[in-house]
């Protein structure tokens, strides 16, 4: 017996239709005009994202060499317990040359793509194989200056903010001076425009495109106080950018932090707390949960990874099963390998993804979605 899916109630249709995985609703697009306009109205696009928020992350690889003369490759892996289900990307072209391309964070099935040549910045549905581009930024970065990228969405209005944050300095009698006041900008979809935000008097800066993270509409960066001694580290802070009311701020960071550097330090959420997972220049690495959020005696030490070598390589993010995926140096060659560890039993499985040396790696975890908004 052949069902007739014109005798379906609306509401059940929709809901079955929300259950679907995004491929097999592009292809359901194809089956009426009136399918086509569900699938792609406003209120099915939310229903489908909250229906599979719970479902497991993928894993975004983006592998670029240090050269204009670059190889990129983009993979998404849909199962971060056994890399076995992958498919290959084609990023999206964002500027002339399309070169030294990082991802500044993702949210609801889009991923924010900046490039450190022009400028430019992109919103990414790797689901949907559609991006925009966005306005360029107004400041423009002097000698001495670099920038970092926020991306997220106000909880209070559901509009999509992206945070520039531009910081120049020099190096004075061995203390780290900030020659200006930090420069932030603002890019609000709703508005489709950027805004500057006054903070002439914020006491921080943060590292070269440092890694950040997104949690309850807040964006996290490792960063150092202004006025802290070159080669001892920074104080124990962490900038904070609040898309709600669009403010900067400071969270204290775990006793691991202090005088370590930037990029020994990776924000993960491990569950839906702040983590920061703690890598030295020896061998092993630690992972510090921050169990009440803004509170500093709340940073709990989870556990460590010792994996009996030097440089250990950066943690990259958590599995649905709580296995620990991070990079791993070849001993035999000049490539990095992406491993697996395992908190409760202490092994470690090789995944037979390898890094060369050239290549720099940039991750994110990624959850499909139908979101493609418009500027």
């Amino acid at each position: 017996m052949t069902l007739d899916y014109h005798h379906l109630p609306a509401e059940l249709l929709t809901e079955i239709l929300t259950r679907l995985p995004v491929k097999t609703l592009l292809i359901c697009t194809s089956v009426s005009k009136s399918w086509y306009s569900l699938i792609t109205s406003p209120l099915f696009i939310t229903a489908h994202r909250l229906n599979n928020r719970n479902n497991p992350a993928s894993l975004l690889l983006l592998r670029e060499e240090y050269s204009f003369n670059l190889k990129r490759q983009c993979s998404l892996h849909y199962d971060i317990d056994t890399f076995e289900e992958f498919v290959e990307l084609d990023l999206p072209h964002i500027a002339k040359e399309n070169c030294f391309i990082r991802i500044a964070g993702t949210c609801n099935g889009l991923v924010c793509l900046y490039d450190l040549h022009e400028y430019n910045v992109a919103l990414w549905n790797p689901s949907l194989k559609k991006s925009i581009i966005l306005p360029k930024p107004r400041a423009v970065r002097e000698s001495g200056a670099f920038y970092n990228i926020g991306f997220g969405i106000d909880p209070i209005s559901n509009d999509y903010k992206i945070v520039r944050l531009t910081n120049t300095y020099i190096i004075l009698d061995g203390v780290l001076e900030q020659i200006t006041p930090p420069e932030v900008e603002l890019f609000e979809l709703s508005t489709s425009s950027w805004r500057d935000i006054n903070v002439s008097d914020y006491p921080y800066v943060i590292g070269r495109c440092n890694h950040s993270v997104l949690l309850n509409g807040v964006v996290h960066w490792a960063g150092y106080n202004q006025k802290c001694k070159v080669g001892s580290g920074f104080h124990p802070f962490i900038v904070s950018f609040d898309m709600r009311n669009d403010t900067l701020g400071v969270v204290m960071a775990p006793p691991c932090a202090q005088n370590s550097r930037d990029w020994c330090l990776r924000f993960i959420l491990f569950g839906e707390s702040l983590s920061i997972f703690h890598h030295d220049v020896d061998h092993s690495c630690c992972l510090w949960v921050m169990k009440e959020y803004g509170v500093g005696s709340s940073w709990t030490k989870q556990f460590t990874i010792d994996l009996g070598q030097r440089y250990v390589g950066r943690p990259l993010c958590c599995s649905k099963n709580g296995d620990i995926l991070l990079e791993k140096r070849n001993s035999d060659s000049l490539e990095w390998d992406l491993v697996s560890y395992d908190p409760k039993t202490t092994l470690i499985k090789n995944l037979e993804i390898h890094v060369p040396a050239s290549l720099l790696l940039d991750t994110c975890e990624y959850k499909e979605s139908l979101v493609l908004p418009k500027l």
